[in-house]
């Protein structure tokens, strides 16, 4: 990445926005590293040239500084850059040209395993038609880049050294569909989490190592990469695809020969009417794909039922598609007869509907999954069944994933095992119950359910929480006993935060500067920042993992018992922290109060002074809000008053902290009850009453 080879990423030159997308921050942010850096002895890279009033920069130069501070927030700089450097070389190549050219290019590096760049344009050519004699997927996109060919193959060694494979540099690309404005490419792309539960769905139901895996579509990729992850990876697993001549299904074709997936052809005429396939397969495929983007609810659910139709009584199969026409109420009446038919088949046997935000380019639109298989044979018509859940009020992390594969790989069992399942979001519902209420949907919405529990599990619990309770009862209801006084109120000013910090009586101490993807909930080390201050989040919920922070900040601080931590912006707030070894997030500061003893001064009193006393209204017109800190006036009082408040505040404390804890067992004890109840392992007894015998 360093040589002077014209056309390589050595040369590039990146604006701004360029820099930004590179380093996936967002746009400002590369001009406060320009200005912040500014006076340092590494300031940011200057500009090489302007393309009119657009200052431009050396893409190389930039990455080595943006690695040398650590900043941004990729870890693939060099490779994303000599994919840049590649997409935008200028050539009388179109945009498409080189694309694909790329990605043909890719493929043959990955099935060639050499260096490209050490063979001329004709060799190269004349490989790529060794490796594709019928032009199937690779021939035409290398042999359209002409005389660029060699130049291009500079790229792909860089962008495949940079990535460490030719499959992860392809990876690198196909996530630029986005910023290239692909919209063939991007409006079929589903989320990570999507393709994730899709492909683990598949490998678990997958049992056969002989296993075909088909996809109808003609171009779609994305689920059957997914799906490579998912399987071990010293299979070769097998894959039948759709075939077409289209530019997005020799790309599909291309990727899934890079990621070393074998092929076999559908038969001539395709997945159409009276096709079959033998042996075990398993069926996957998405709604959208790149040719089915616009594709209609009624449309959709006629492929699906052409899918089933070609399934054996060994098959399986996965779709995901909009929840409009998976598992919503259906308006359109040949919508509705087309998944009435599917139904009546015994084929559905999960229908799940998802959470938004899956289809990337339209976050809005629900979207849903089905898994199809046989029914069981030893079942009467009458008394088939589906399972069904609705997951879309919940985050679809690593537990829902669990979870959702769980209930699936139980609702494709037996009726035994089904019955034996204990379902987490799933629930068993009779197909004729279904074909019944199909106009209110296949999922009703639903809260999210709890997770079910065994009787001695609540019931042990139930008493833990008890006993737990009435403990902290004891704790919070017991006289608070402080011995109060009132005297004349005295003429002094209360100092202010200024005057202290001159005097060296408190020391301010600035926040830490921490990357928010650091910050996680229960990491080693706690953190405060605005959140735990203001009350927005419980404090001990964020951490930082302690090798992370040891690493990218070897000189920080941390906090010592009885540090006020306090804040200005966006609203006024100050706590203490009596536990210390904790880590301060920017904005939020620090203020150290030396020597309390002798000072006069108690933090816990001066932090709720400061929380309820400092202004909190920006004054018309004015651009700050007048909460400069030093401002502040804060409570002093005489030396031989500190060890009695102090008792008494921190028997607040305490009676506060076993009311808190009270609340939350009071909850928790709650929850348990109702689950106890609900699932009919808990019963509440009537205590006896017993009254005094007369006489």
């Amino acid at each position: 990445m360093t040589g002077s080879m014209p056309g390589t990423a050595s040369t590039l030159l990146l604006s701004k926005p360029d820099i930004a997308a590179l380093a996936k921050v967002q746009r400002p942010v590369v001009s406060v590293w320009v200005s912040r850096y500014r006076s340092t002895d590494a300031p940011f890279p200057t500009a090489v040239s302007t393309r009119g009033r657009e200052e431009l920069f050396a893409g190389t130069e930039v990455v080595e500084w943006i690695r040398a501070r650590g900043l941004g927030n990729s870890e693939s700089l060099s490779e994303d850059l000599a994919m840049f450097a590649a997409l935008d070389h200028r050539s009388e190549l179109t945009a498409d040209a080189a694309f694909h050219g790329i990605t043909a290019l890719l493929c043959v590096k990955a099935m060639l395993a050499d260096q490209l760049s050490e063979m001329d344009g004709e060799d190269l050519l004349d490989e790529t038609d060794e490796l594709d004699p019928n032009d199937e997927f690779l021939f035409s996109e290398v042999d359209a880049l002409g005389d660029q060919r060699e130049t291009f193959a500079r790229y792909v060694d860089q962008m495949a050294d940079a990535a460490y494979t030719p499959a992860q540099a392809f990876e690198s690309l196909m996530a630029q569909r986005f910023r290239m404005q692909r919209a063939d490419l991007a409006d079929s792309a589903l989320a990570p989490r999507a393709l994730e539960l899709g492909a683990r769905v598949c490998a678990a139901l997958a049992t056969d190592e002989h296993e075909v895996f088909v996809d109808p579509s003609v171009d779609g990729s994305d689920l059957l990469i997914a799906l490579r992850h998912a399987l071990p990876e010293f299979e070769e697993p097998l894959a039948m695809t759709g075939e077409s001549d289209t530019a997005a299904s020799r790309l599909a074709r291309r990727r899934l020969a890079v990621h070393g997936w074998r092929r076999t052809k559908a038969p001539t005429g395709g997945f159409a009417d009276g096709f079959t396939i033998d042996g075990p397969a398993m069926f996957l495929t998405q709604f959208p794909s790149p040719s089915t983007v616009g594709l209609s609810d009624a449309q959709i659910l006629e492929r699906i039922d052409n899918i089933v139709l070609q399934m054996g009584p060994h098959h399986r199969g996965v779709v995901i598609g909009p929840a409009s026409a998976l598992v919503d109420p259906i308006a359109d009446r040949e919508a509705r007869l087309i998944r009435a038919g599917l139904l009546r088949s015994d084929r559905l046997r999960a229908a799940i509907r998802l959470p938004e935000g899956l289809l990337t380019t339209r976050p809005g639109l629900p979207m849903a999954m089905w898994v199809l298989g046989s029914a069981d044979p030893s079942i009467k018509p009458a008394d088939r069944w589906t399972v069904t859940a609705d997951v879309s009020a919940t985050d679809l992390d690593e537990p829902l994933i669990e979870a959702i594969v769980s209930d699936v790989t139980a609702a494709m069992g037996t009726t035994g095992s089904v019955r034996a399942h204990a379902f987490r979001h799933g629930a068993i519902r009779m197909t004729a119950k279904l074909l019944a209420n199909d106009q209110h949907g296949l999922a009703p919405r639903t809260a999210s359910r709890r997770r079910v529990r065994s009787g001695a599990e609540l019931a042990a619990q139930a008493l833990e929480t008890l006993d737990a309770l009435n403990h902290r009862a004891s704790q919070a209801a017991g006289p608070l006993e402080v011995s109060l006084e009132y005297r004349q109120p005295g003429g002094t000013a209360l100092p202010t935060l200024g005057e202290l910090a001159a005097q060296k009586r408190v020391k301010l101490l600035p926040g830490h500067r921490i990357d928010a993807s650091d910050v996680v909930d229960g990491g080693d080390i706690r953190v405060l920042g605005v959140d735990e201050v203001l009350g927005r989040t419980r404090i001990g919920v964020r951490g930082i993992d302690r090798f992370t922070f040891a690493t990218k900040h070897p000189n920080a601080r941390y906090t010592e018992p009885g540090d006020i931590v306090f804040c200005a912006s966006p609203a006024v707030g100050a706590i203490v922290d009596h536990d210390g070894a904790a880590v301060v997030l920017a904005p939020a500061r620090v203020l150290r109060v030396k020597d309390s003893e002798r000072s006069g001064l108690i933090p816990e009193l001066m932090a709720r002074h400061i929380a309820e006393s400092a202004p909190r209204t920006r004054p018309q017109r004015a651009i700050r809000s007048g909460n400069d800190w030093k401002y502040w006036h804060v409570p002093q009082l005489a030396n031989d008053k500190v060890p009695a408040v102090r008792h008494a505040l921190s028997d607040i404390r305490e009676r506060r902290r076993a009311a808190e804890e009270l609340v939350n067992n009071l909850d928790h004890f709650t929850s348990t009850l109702v689950d106890g109840l609900a699932h009919g392992v808990l019963t509440v007894s009537d205590r006896p009453t017993i009254s005094p015998e007369k006489g």
